[in-house]
């Protein structure tokens, strides 16, 4: 399987190779471009916030820490459409892209796993949006589709979920 982009840096510096392994791509990987526009589509229909915090920082003009997240990955033939997208701040994005979090179709509700762990203030931060719904887009065609949700759970997602109370 391949990584997503959000953590390939780690991987990669975790097990010695450089950064850039473009020159390693398949020409069907090399046909096949990103849609420069997907990130500013996704971010305004999240109303440039983390749909699962709310952060909106912003110097001016600029967002900070806030990023277009594929739901399924663009290496994985994710599409570069909304419904595959959400707006995540960086640190959502990344434990998103490891499977600490799935967001269950329909209710867009936010599950953790039980492997997510840390220090009281650490662990308390994250697992507070756990059961809690997604801030959703400002309109339904934007909505997560569920095909890709359930690529994510059973792809990504490091089961199992802890339960909602």
């Amino acid at each position: 399987m391949r990584i997503s982009e959000s953590i390939r840096a780690d991987v990669l510096a975790a097990v010695g190779l450089p950064d850039d392994l473009s020159g390693v791509a398949s020409a069907q990987e090399q046909a096949r471009r990103r849609d420069p526009a997907f990130r500013e589509k996704v971010l305004l229909a999240y109303q440039y916030r983390c749909s699962v915090c709310g952060h909106d920082l912003r110097l001016g003009r600029q967002t900070i820490g806030l990023e277009a997240a594929h739901i399924k990955w663009f290496q994985a033939q994710g599409p570069d459409i909304v419904p595959n997208g959400i707006a995540l701040c960086s640190l959502h994005h990344k434990v998103f892209d490891l499977g600490a979090f799935a967001i269950l179709p329909g209710s867009y509700q936010m599950v953790f796993s039980q492997h997510l762990n840390g220090g009281d203030d650490a662990a308390g931060r994250m697992l507070a949006y756990h059961g809690a719904s997604l801030i959703l887009p400002q309109s339904r065609e934007y909505l997560p589709q569920a095909d890709f949700l359930e690529w994510h759970r059973k792809q990504v997602f490091k089961s199992p979920e802890r339960p909602v109370c």
